[in-house]
């Protein structure tokens, strides 16, 4: 058996980590997904998006993140997390100009 997490996608907004010209998206839903950032010229540490849940969590919720593939991995990534969504971010500046990836699991 499968888990299936559905429901609508969540809202975004994107962080000052990504730099001038640089983009975030989100796909799936408040429980699971997948979050693409592609950095721009001159990124700093920061957060590099904030997923915004369609319907808030009575509760703080445990995010888990998995980086995809190396680049991801490298990154030194934190999440902060609030009943209202979490936001994902780097201790360190990142490259300009790259890719990551990360997918996030949700529960209370």
């Amino acid at each position: 058996h499968h888990i299936t997490a559905g429901g609508p996608s969540p809202g975004r907004t994107t962080g000052s980590a990504l730099g001038s010209g640089g983009t975030a998206t989100v796909g799936g839903s408040d429980t699971s997904g997948s979050v693409t950032i592609n950095t721009g010229s001159n990124p700093g540490a920061g957060c590099f998006i904030t997923v915004n849940f369609n319907q808030h969590y009575n509760a703080t919720p445990h995010v888990l993140i998995t980086p995809v593939g190396s680049a991801a991995g490298a990154l030194q990534y934190y999440v902060n997390r609030t009943t209202a969504g979490f936001s994902i971010c780097d201790a360190n500046t990142p490259p300009p100009g790259s890719s990551f990836g990360f997918d996030y699991f949700v529960v209370d």
